[in-house]
């Protein structure tokens, strides 16, 4: 899922990811409390390990289930349906200078989305950029090598980090797997903002890197992003740039996205991309109460 190693820490071991479609792996990283978490996006995703701080104390998870921290957060129980929004994006192109145009323009349109259900929930909004440099300078420290991850997500600078050669090497031109890569990533930016990541980094203390409980946690962060995907382009398709059969096949993409300890496998991705994108609220997002055969 959502796991990456700070600077100077080696990446984990993890089991072999088996690839559905692309060669290479698209991951996120996003930063808990002071913790580096690897975060694989999907449909072009590997699999990653996860580190913990050392100055957190663990707690005593119930079995199947988050703490109550995660579990009763206030996003979880919202009955919002994010509003329609017509997002105005420039024609896609593989082309450097056109693609960051695109991937802006999608932002933008992610944070008028987003930002009336935060403010529901007395979350703080806050901004989040897109990079494409090639070799980033993060606040996170380094990208791990090519070959384990596409992006970062860096909580420090509020960065998402989509290298431009990893990203035609792993998306290449296809429209709908860089709308539905950017929305996923998106959705763990919520999920920041709103507390559920720095909530989870606690519970994964509990447990041991690797072990079935730490993977399940993995999954319940991972499939809610994709979940939260759906709902950004329910909201979006049929209206400005955005056609139904585009936010469609966004959706369908997720079925390419890789099986994994840590995402679960492609079926239960796609699953929860689609009930968020099927007339979902917020809530239907919760999987942290799935059960949990729900996320596997």
């Amino acid at each position: 899922m959502w796991d990456h190693p700070g600077p100077g820490e080696e990446l984990p071991s993890a089991r072999p990811p088996r690839w559905r479609r692309r060669a290479l792996p698209v991951a996120v990283c996003a930063l808990l409390a002071g913790v580096l978490v690897f975060v694989i996006a999907g449909l072009h995703g590997g699999s990653g390990g996860t580190v913990r701080a050392a100055d957190q104390a663990p707690r005593a998870p119930r079995d199947g289930a988050a703490a109550p921290g995660v579990r009763d957060n206030p996003l979880l129980t919202s009955r919002t349906v994010l509003a329609p929004v017509a997002c105005d994006l420039p024609v896609f192109s593989g082309d450097l200078p056109r693609l960051r145009a695109y991937y802006h323009a999608e932002i933008r349109c992610l944070a008028a989305a987003w930002r009336p259900v935060l403010d529901s929930v007395g979350a703080r909004f806050s901004p989040v950029t897109v990079s494409l440099a090639d070799d980033p300078v993060t606040r996170c420290g380094a990208l791990p090598p090519a070959a384990e991850a596409t992006g970062l997500y860096c909580d420090l600078d509020r960065t998402i980090y989509l290298p431009y050669g990893r990203v035609l090497d792993s998306l290449g031109v296809t429209t709908e797997a860089h709308l539905a890569t950017l929305a996923h990533e998106y959705g763990h930016h919520i999920q920041q903002l709103s507390g559920i990541l720095g909530m989870a980094n606690r519970e994964l203390d509990a447990y041991a890197p690797g072990s079935p409980q730490d993977h399940e946690l993995h999954r319940r962060v991972e499939l809610q992003a994709n979940c939260f995907a759906g709902l950004f382009l329910a909201s979006a398709a049929g209206r400005g740039s955005i056609s139904a059969a585009d936010a469609e096949a966004a959706v369908q993409d997720f079925r390419n996205w890789v099986d994994s300890e840590t995402h679960g496998d492609s079926e239960t991705q796609l699953r929860w991309a689609r009930a968020g994108f099927d007339g979902g609220t917020v809530a239907t997002c919760d999987t942290w109460n799935a059960p949990p055969a729900e996320v596997r």
